[in-house]
């Protein structure tokens, strides 16, 4: 516990509506996010930069919004330690945790 304490007081955090904390991991283009019981955050894209990401802990839903000649949407799982990747060409997407528990995840941006 000792530990873990030291490692959140020494990343920036900056609390993103209702839906989850984002700690930036410094020196580094990797953010750690903790997503808060209930979260749901807005569509989004990634300001033209590529999002890889990997869930460390627990099971988050994704909705993307798929580009194309017509609205699409495709749902799916995101288990832990499987690699997830989106960015602005292929569409914009929602996630969910829709448990009563926090969950985490790994971002890298570029």
């Amino acid at each position: 516990y000792l530990i873990y304490k030291l490692i959140m007081n020494f990343l920036k955090s900056v609390k993103v509506g209702q839906a989850y904390t984002k700690y930036t991991i410094p020196l580094s283009n990797l953010f750690l996010i903790r997503w808060h019981p209930k979260a749901v955050t807005e569509n989004h894209g990634h300001d033209g930069k590529q999002c890889d990401f990997i869930v460390l802990k627990g099971v988050l839903h994704e909705c993307r919004h798929l580009k194309g000649p017509s609205t699409r949407y495709r749902w799916q799982a995101l288990h832990p330690l499987k690699m997830n990747s989106i960015n602005d060409n292929e569409g914009t997407h929602q996630i969910f945790n829709f448990d009563d528990k926090e969950k985490w995840s790994i971002h890298r941006y570029y």
